[in-house]
């Protein structure tokens, strides 16, 4: 059986409080889950967010959108050893 990888991370921008999971997708990104508020995406990095809810504000979308691009250990892979 395969262990998934998973975060939580909280972080405040543009006066929004985000409280987001983070679970390795099997099929390719991350998924992004904003619990409290339902809404659901898929992140590729250096790409895009991917609504996967019809019921999302774009305004938010692009704060956590901007917000994991700048975390450096989603961007670059663990290095093998």
């Amino acid at each position: 059986m395969r262990t998934l990888k998973a975060e939580h991370l909280e972080f405040q921008t543009d006066g929004t409080r985000y409280d987001l999971v983070l679970v390795e997708d099997p099929y390719g990104g991350i998924i992004v889950a904003w619990t409290s508020t339902g809404y659901l995406w898929r992140y590729y990095a250096r790409d895009y967010l991917k609504p996967l809810s019809n019921d999302y504000n774009p305004h938010d979308a692009k704060n956590i959108f901007e917000y994991l691009e700048g975390q450096a250990w989603l961007l670059d892979p663990e290095p093998s050893h």
